[in-house]
């Protein structure tokens, strides 16, 4: 006696298989959209970082510019308290 066949056994249809590829095709454009999403997030978390750590680098820079003008002026005022006359 052979088996009896259930019916999600039946072969499948070109109705069958062109509704399958219309989903796949559904599921291939969804995850085409959340990676370019996923890379646009990307770039403005770099450009973020990027902005950031500029600001960073600008403020230290500035900040070792007016350090460097206030030992400038300690050595100076040192200079003329000691009578050290450098030209």
């Amino acid at each position: 006696m052979a088996p009896k066949k259930s019916p999600s056994a039946a072969p499948a249809t070109k109705a069958d298989i062109q509704a399958m590829m219309a989903q796949i095709a559904k599921l291939y454009d969804a995850n085409r959209r959340w990676t370019d999403d996923l890379k646009i997030h990307f770039d403005v978390a770099v450009e973020n970082i990027r902005h950031d750590l500029l600001a960073a680098n600008k403020e230290e820079i500035e900040s070792l510019k007016d350090r460097s003008g206030q030992h400038h002026r300690r050595i100076e005022r040192l200079e003329m308290q000691a009578g050290i006359n450098v030209a």
